[in-house]
């Protein structure tokens, strides 16, 4: 079985289509969340998210943010323009899909959360905070997404502290069996990693194997799209910079 893993969409349609159109063979879905934030396209984003087939999605801090479901005081003053916005363009339908999306999710030995464990909304960035998100695990394997950015961390076997490794042009995880890993499979629709190619992810269960891709899309498309909005200067460009 294989699972396309996409996450941080951020209203990014462009970029959502493009990494579609390279899972085309998968036979399900994870989404690690914030289908929406930042980009132009919420609304279209959140209908073809939710039209995947054998779907498991999951909340991000943004996705909760534009249904009134998380403080926006958590955020910086450009992100909070674009969420007020964002929730300006979403039907009450997609309002409520998006409320009603878990924390967390069990794939049977893995555990699908947006930021950490055990706070959903955490940031992994450094070996301590994956330590302690490693420390909150029941199983062998955890994917988030939420920071942008395309590593992966392991521990166990030989390896008594966590190990951190990027994929910032792709990469291959071997899931060893007497190691623990936290992947992050990057984002589609805003990536802070240097790379602005969209990243996401193939999890080939009976393989073992979570392969993070990279794929160009139409950036200047999606910046028209958002300047053609009035969202803010500095998120347009950053789409251009990978950063």
């Amino acid at each position: 079985m294989t699972y396309g893993l996409i996450s941080d969409i951020h209203g990014n349609l462009e970029a959502l289509e493009a990494v579609l159109s390279e899972l085309e063979s998968v036979e399900r879905f994870l989404c690690l969340g914030d289908i929406v934030g930042y980009g132009a396209d919420p609304a279209a984003c959140v209908e073809r998210v939710r039209q995947l087939p054998n779907l498991t999605c999951i909340a991000g801090n943004h996705d909760l943010a534009a249904v009134g479901r998380y403080d926006l005081n958590w955020f910086n003053p450009l992100a909070r323009i674009a969420i007020e916005w964002t929730s300006q363009q979403l039907t009450p339908d997609e309002r409520s899909y998006l409320g009603s999306l878990p924390l967390t999710v069990e794939l049977g030995e893995a555990i699908a959360v947006h930021g950490s464990l055990p706070e959903p909304m955490e940031y992994i960035t450094t070996l301590q905070e994956a330590r302690q998100c490693f420390d909150a695990m029941s199983g062998s394997l955890v994917f988030v997404g939420h920071t942008h950015v395309a590593e992966y961390y392991r521990v166990g076997g030989d390896k008594r502290l966590p190990e951190q490794v990027p994929l910032f042009s792709g990469g291959r995880v071997s899931l060893e069996a007497e190691m623990r890993h936290i992947i992050n499979p990057g984002a589609i629709g805003q990536p802070r990693d240097g790379n602005p190619q969209a990243s996401f992810g193939v999890w080939n269960l009976e393989a073992g194997i979570v392969q993070t891709r990279r794929v160009s899309y139409d950036i200047a498309r999606a910046q028209d799209k958002m300047r053609r909005s009035g969202l803010p200067e500095y998120l347009i460009a950053r789409l251009a910079q990978g950063r």
